[in-house]
C-alpha cells in the first residue's frame, strides 16, 4: 500500500535495476526527477522488458483524522530538474530526505479524563490528558483549577496533572488548559467539573499549655518550622515519580479526620491538616508512594516528621514519629519503611499523623487512596 502523503504521490511497482531502488511512495514534486534519473540510466520506464507499469494516483490521499492543510500549489512536474551531475545515487537520497520530512498536522482536541469521577471539597483530584489520534503532539500542557495550578508532566502516553479543591470550595468548578507547541502556538480547553461539598466535625482537645499558648521563647523556632515548610511545599519538581498507585502508610484505623476544627484548651486554633492513624510507639511507617525526602527534622508542633516529594507539587509529610529512618534527598519506593510512630510534638497520644499537600494546599491524605495515578 502506499505511503499517505501530502499531494500526488507514484507507487512503484517497476520490477527493474532502476525503479527497484526508488520503490515506495514518492511525493509528486520529485516525479520529474524520479523518472528523469531512471531515464538518464536505464530508457523510459514504462515498457522496459522485465518491468510492469507505473500506478500514479490522480488524487491527493489524506488522512480523515488530519484536517486539510494541503492549499498551498503543488510543483508542477515540468519545474522539477534534476540539477547537473545528480547521479542515481543522490536522487534517491533525496527522495529519502523527502519521504520522511515532518508533515503538517493538526490540533484536535484532547482527551480529559479524572478521579474521583464525583471530587469533594478538600480532596485531590488527578487528570489525565489522553492526545489524539492523528492529532499534533504539545510540548507542554498547563492548567488551572479552582484558582491554583494544575502542574502536568509526561507519563507514558498521557499527561499526568494533580489539582487542589480547597476547604471552603464547591459547586462547579472550570478546568482550563493550555496545550503549548513546538511552533510557539497555544491551544486552550475548558471542562467543568462539579465538586460537592462537605461537612466538618468539631473536636476539642487537651493539650500542655506551651502547645496551646507557645511561650516568647520558642516563636523564633516556630517561624523558622513555617519558613523551612514553605519553602518545600511551594517549590514543585517537574517529573512525577511514581510508577504506581499510592498506598496507605500504616493500616486505616483512624482517629481524626482531615479538615477537623480543633479547640486547644477551650480555644479555637486551627483546622486539621493531616489524618491521624492509630499506632503504638514504634509501629513502622511506611512510604505511600515513590519519591524524594526533602526535608526531615524535629519540628515544634509536628514533632519528628519529614516530607516526601512525589513530583509535580505533590508532596505526603509522616509527623508525630519516635524515629526518623531516612535522610534528606534519599530516593524511597512505595512501601519502604521511613520511621516508627510516635508522640513527639503537640500530640495527645502516639498516632501517624499523615498529610497531603497539592500546589502547596492541605488536602485529605485519604483522597490518594480514591484516585486512580497507575500509568498506562
Amino acid at each position: 500500500m502506499p505511503t499517505r502523503r501530502r499531494g500526488l504521490i507514484l507507487r512503484v511497482v517497476t520490477r527493474n535495476r532502476c525503479t527497484d531502488r526508488l520503490r515506495g511512495a514518492l511525493p509528486f514534486s520529485l516525479l520529474a526527477l524520479a523518472l528523469g534519473g531512471c531515464a538518464s540510466t536505464a530508457g523510459p520506464v514504462a515498457g522496459q522488458a522485465g518491468g510492469t507499469s507505473e500506478e500514479v494516483t490522480s488524487a491527493p490521499v489524506m488522512d480523515p483524522a488530519i484536517e486539510a492543510t494541503a492549499d498551498a500549489p503543488i510543483p508542477d512536474a515540468a519545474d522539477s530538474v534534476a540539477p547537473p551531475g545528480l547521479n542515481l545515487d543522490s536522487l534517491v537520497a533525496l527522495i529519502r530526505s523527502e519521504a520522511t520530512r515532518q508533515r503538517p498536522r493538526s490540533i484536535l482536541p484532547f482527551g480529559i479524563a479524572w478521579t474521583p469521577v464525583q471530587p469533594i471539597e478538600g480532596s485531590a483530584i488527578v487528570f489525565r490528558v489522553m492526545q489524539p489520534r492523528g492529532g499534533l503532539e504539545p510540548e507542554a500542557v498547563a492548567g488551572h483549577f479552582a484558582d491554583g495550578v494544575v502542574r502536568f508532566g509526561r507519563a507514558r502516553r498521557t499527561w499526568l496533572g494533580f489539582a487542589a479543591v480547597p476547604i471552603g470550595t464547591s459547586g462547579s468548578l472550570r478546568l482550563e488548559l493550555d496545550f503549548r507547541f513546538g511552533d510557539g502556538s497555544v491551544y486552550q480547553q475548558q471542562v467543568d467539573i462539579e465538586v460537592a461539598p462537605r461537612v466538618w466535625e468539631q473536636t476539642s482537645l487537651s493539650v500542655a499549655p506551651r502547645f496551646s499558648s507557645p511561650p516568647p521563647e520558642v516563636q523564633d523556632r516556630i517561624a523558622r518550622d513555617r519558613k523551612q515548610f514553605r519553602a518545600v511545599l511551594d517549590s514543585a519538581s517537574p517529573e512525577w515519580l511514581l510508577d504506581g498507585p499510592f498506598a496507605l502508610p500504616r493500616p486505616f484505623d483512624v482517629t481524626a479526620e482531615f479538615g477537623q476544627e480543633r479547640v486547644f484548651n477551650g480555644e479555637m486554633q486551627s483546622r486539621h491538616t493531616g489524618l491521624d492513624l492509630r499506632g503504638p510507639v514504634g509501629a513502622p511507617v511506611h512510604a505511600a508512594g515513590r519519591g524524594r525526602i526533602v526535608l526531615t527534622g524535629d519540628f515544634y508542633f509536628a514533632g519528628n516528621g519529614g516530607f516526601l516529594d512525589h513530583g509535580l507539587g505533590v508532596y505526603t509529610g509522616y509527623f508525630h514519629l519516635s524515629e526518623i529512618l531516612v535522610s534528606d534527598g534519599e530516593m524511597v519506593e512505595t512501601g519502604d519503611l521511613i520511621g516508627r510512630v510516635g508522640a513527639t510534638g503537640r500530640v495527645t497520644g502516639p498516632h501517624l499523623h499523615w498529610s497531603l499537600w497539592v500546589d502547596g494546599t492541605g488536602q485529605d491524605a485519604g483522597s490518594l487512596l480514591e484516585i486512580e495515578v497507575a500509568l498506562p
